[in-house]
């Protein structure tokens, strides 16, 4: 059997970790259309850990629901890093998680893009324990390919900073011991 075989998917490694580490995520998403949610869900058990999302495809839903200022996006585009924070910032007063996630970005031709935001920029942005985690990404590939590609990395994303922080949280914790 292949190693191939034997990994698994990204969903299934933040599933697996969320419900080790007893944390639960909450999703805000524009880009994604709700994949992110959609993922996860495939697998058993994402109940326990899986809280909801929002999808806020529509600039009306990131300003009308979400609470972003129409003038943060007519300054800096829907697609944007300060958008994302937002919106992953109040999320949090919707749906109670440990982690508040939010994912924009330019997956198809039409939106902000420009030389500096090609197509393919993925903004993305969570916070846990009252801090903000960024990032900015580059895929390519068709729209679908993109999504996919964002949402994997997501995962992957969220995973590696929470167990930096867990794993400072042990070192603490058998310094004082």
């Amino acid at each position: 059997m292949s190693m191939f075989f034997n990994m698994k998917r990204p969903e299934q490694l933040l599933a697996n970790f969320l419900r080790e580490n007893k944390l639960t995520i909450a999703f805000a998403e524009s880009v994604s259309c709700g994949m992110l949610a959609g993922k996860l869900a495939t697998i058993s058990g994402t109940s326990e850990v899986l809280m909801g999302s929002i999808v806020c495809y529509n600039e009306k839903v990131k300003i009308n629901l979400l609470k972003v200022p129409r003038k943060l996006i007519d300054k800096r585009t829907a697609e944007s890093q300060q958008v994302t924070d937002m919106l992953a910032n109040n999320l949090s007063k919707f749906i109670p998680a440990d982690i508040c996630a939010a994912i924009t970005g330019l997956a198809a031709p039409g939106g902000s893009e420009t030389k500096t935001k090609p197509l393919g920029t993925i903004f993305y942005s969570f916070i846990y324990r009252g801090k903000f985690f960024r990032l900015r990404k580059i895929f390519r590939g068709s729209p679908l390919e993109i999504r996919n590609k964002a949402c994997d990395y997501l995962f992957k994303f969220i995973i590696r900073e929470i167990k930096l922080i867990l794993k400072k949280d042990d070192s603490n914790k058998e310094k004082s011991s």
